[in-house]
């Protein structure tokens, strides 16, 4: 079963969620943070990690949302073996009371040209957790520890945070203020991803810890045929 960690932030306001993607700027200010990481030794934070630097939050959330961010594994280059994620973490807004799943996956970053790349195929998958204990509203890191494959590093993937349902209570995800990078975080509701440069005013805050690992040696197999003519 997978451990869920939950450490709440404080903000400003409390504000009643609104219809569409509205953004509401009262960014969180962290007062304390009361977990530990899965590896007390990662070595480097792909993704857009939370850095108080946020213009707010989206009042946005469709119970079965997915948040993707192009996860370059040349960001840790230290790992010159692989990468492996040891937690994925994001900063969403939430209502007293707010239960909801959550899961993680890596896909493919399909090259859509001039520089731009899609989520594609799913490479590896986390296990679902449920978020619950939520006592008052605010701003939570939203923490899924989650032990990877070891991740090829020559590359490009997108890190996908998931949350699933019921969700009624969700407000949404925090962004932050420096605009949205060109094709670098896609949304997708359940009907295609969707370049939330055409959204939102900045990145959502989704991130993954990540450790070196050592990539498995590929086995080779030989039929009795080719394995015999070694020795003639």
């Amino acid at each position: 079963m997978k451990t869920l960690f939950i450490a709440a932030l404080t903000l400003l306001l409390a504000l009643p969620a609104l219809a569409g993607p509205a953004l509401v700027t009262d960014g969180p200010t962290v007062t304390i943070q009361a977990m530990e990481p899965m590896s007390a030794t990662f070595v480097c934070t792909p993704g857009n990690p939370y850095n108080t630097n946020s213009a707010g939050y989206y009042t946005f959330y469709n119970y079965t949302d997915s948040y993707a961010t192009l996860f370059d594994p040349a960001a840790c280059p230290t790992c010159d073996l692989g990468v492996a994620i040891s937690r994925v973490r994001m900063l969403l807004r939430l209502n007293a009371a707010a239960t909801f799943t959550i899961s993680a996956s890596l896909t493919d970053a399909v090259d859509a040209g001039g520089g731009c790349y899609v989520p594609g195929a799913v490479v590896a998958q986390s296990g679902t957790a449920t978020v619950t204990g939520i006592t008052a509203a605010g701003g939570y890191y939203i923490n899924l520890n989650w032990t990877s494959p070891c991740i090829e590093p020559g590359r490009k993937y997108f890190l996908v945070f998931t949350l699933g349902e019921p969700g009624a209570l969700v407000a949404g995800p925090y962004v932050d203020n420096d605009g949205v990078t060109a094709c670098n975080s896609w949304y997708n509701s359940g009907t295609g991803w969707v370049n939330l440069a055409s959204m939102f005013v900045g990145d959502p805050f989704v991130w993954a810890e990540t450790d070196c690992c050592l990539l498995p040696v590929p086995e080779e197999t030989q039929d009795w045929g080719s394995l015999k003519s070694m020795f003639r």
